[in-house]
């Protein structure tokens, strides 16, 4: 039965490249038989057969991806110096000056270190809240590894799309304030 279900990924992911920018519904189609598949696997199999089917439809993807570029043929662009430099010839480059560096660091440690600190508080609060006055347990553990990375790169996307230091602050005050609250009421 496992064997049928990993069949009908390789068929979902077949229909998935067909219907591919031409007719949507067969690419719907294969869409829903993927998951029916996997669901399929999962209940037969557990985690195991689902990590199983998704391993299968990576190599068949990659099978297309690797059909696709061997029988796709090339087109050879060339561009002569000049019409390069006239494509760059309005771009303005950034002011080597202190103020500009200054700017661009102060960016990156509101991005990274002080978004990786409001995160990493919220994951101990949750793992606070988890625990409660016992000893770590696992399940405590493992949710705070998982939540700090995702709540970091949030943090992070949120932060890239603002404009100005300031409103850059706001995100990871959202995770830290939260994070506060929850670990005073652990």
């Amino acid at each position: 039965m496992t064997g049928v279900a990993i069949a009908l990924i390789v068929i979902a992911l077949v229909l998935v490249r067909t219907g591919w920018g031409r007719a949507r519904r067969v690419a719907v189609a294969g869409w829903a038989l993927a998951v029916v598949s996997l669901s399929g696997l999962g209940w037969l199999d557990g985690a195991w057969g689902i990590a199983v089917g998704v391993i299968a439809a990576c190599f068949v993807a990659l099978l297309m991806i690797a059909y696709a570029a061997l029988t796709s043929p090339s087109r050879p662009v060339r561009r002569s110096a000049e019409t390069t430099a006239a494509l760059f010839e309005n771009v303005a480059l950034p002011e080597n000056n202190g103020l500009a560096i200054g700017r661009r660091l102060l960016v990156f440690l509101m991005v990274v270190p002080l978004s990786f600190l409001a995160a990493q508080w919220f994951a101990f609060a949750l793992n606070a809240a988890m625990k409660g006055d016992m000893a770590l347990d696992a399940n405590s553990v493992a949710l705070m590894m998982f939540v700090q990375p995702v709540i970091w790169t949030i943090l992070m996307a949120w932060q890239m799309t603002l404009s100005g230091t300031r409103a850059m602050l706001l995100p990871p005050a959202l995770a830290a304030v939260p994070g506060i609250l929850i670990w005073m009421l652990a």
